[in-house]
């Protein structure tokens, strides 16, 4: 069974934790009806060219498949064709500012005009010296101006940590030798989740899922829908790979942690109160710790 140090469980709680309060303020953007009025302005219609075009954006006018390695769990067929439409109705200029724009927007909206800038100051101090080696969105993100508007700035500090941790995780799961239909399938169980539910936001068809079944049976992960212990462990691990590739982030934080998540959590629960993240992080993710 994998061991936990107490270094280790330092580094997950507070990791963790960081998520769970940066996770709803950063992705309200893939949420909020605010950001795909500005898609639509520029001649995004559909959520998926909105989706793909304005998060891949900040590496550039890069292609679909660039796109679909870097985000890892979508399947190609939906992300080239779509990234393909928006580069022929935009740039990256142009999206950038639509997407910032409407974060900015929906933020404000569901947490008012809080006085962000202590949080902020903390959230660059941590994230902004972080090696952007093998990150390729956070990389992505730190290469843009910061935003002026102290709710903008808030929003894009959220993301650093968010594409940070996910470009991170990314690397975790590669690296236990699972594709992006087999890791869905495994954060499904490890997430609680009906089979072959979640992972369908993701493209797969239906024969892929099978076929992503029958290998990660063939390989003692899973059985009748359900992780085996093999599968659980292995499942457990990648979570603790990218928890452990925050420690630097966690390290560089120090005692700030707390007052960071004081500030955070009114904010971050207005924002799950509005309904502007589907779900609480902390109660859908955080089923390991022990």
């Amino acid at each position: 069974m994998t061991t936990i140090t107490s270094d280790e469980r330092t580094v997950r709680r507070v990791s963790r934790r960081l998520r769970d309060l940066c996770e709803p303020i950063a992705s309200c953007v893939y949420f909020a009806p605010e950001a795909f009025e500005r898609y639509q302005q520029i001649g995004l219609d559909d959520y998926a060219v909105g989706y793909f075009t304005s998060r891949g954006a900040c590496m550039g006018r890069v292609s679909g498949e660039v796109v679909t390695a870097t985000f890892g769990v979508f399947n190609p067929e939906i992300v080239i064709p779509a990234v393909d439409a928006g580069w022929s109705k935009t740039d990256p200029e142009t999206v950038l500012a639509a997407r910032q724009d409407g974060a900015t927007a929906a933020v404000r909206r569901m947490i008012g005009e809080p006085d962000t800038a202590r949080a902020v100051e903390i959230l660059r101090d941590v994230m902004e010296p972080r090696s952007v080696a093998g990150r390729s969105l956070f990389a992505g993100l730190r290469s843009l101006p910061f935003p002026d508007d102290p709710i903008g700035a808030l929003w894009r500090a959220c993301d650093y940590v968010r594409e940070h941790r996910g470009d991170g995780h990314i690397a975790a799961w590669v690296g236990a030798g699972v594709d992006p239909v087999e890791i869905g399938l495994l954060t499904e169980c490890y997430w609680g989740m009906k089979p072959r539910t979640y992972i369908r936001t993701r493209g797969w068809s239906d024969e892929q899922l099978d076929a992503g079944v029958a290998r990660l049976e063939a390989r003692g992960l899973l059985r009748d829908d359900a992780f085996t212990d093999a599968g659980r462990e292995l499942r457990r691990g990648i979570e603790f790979a990218t928890d452990a590739m925050e420690t630097r982030v966690v390290d560089a934080l120090g005692e700030g942690a707390d007052e960071l998540f004081e500030i955070l959590e009114p904010w971050t629960k207005a924002i799950l109160d509005a309904k502007g993240y589907p779900a609480d992080p902390a109660e859908l993710m955080n089923r390991d710790d022990e």
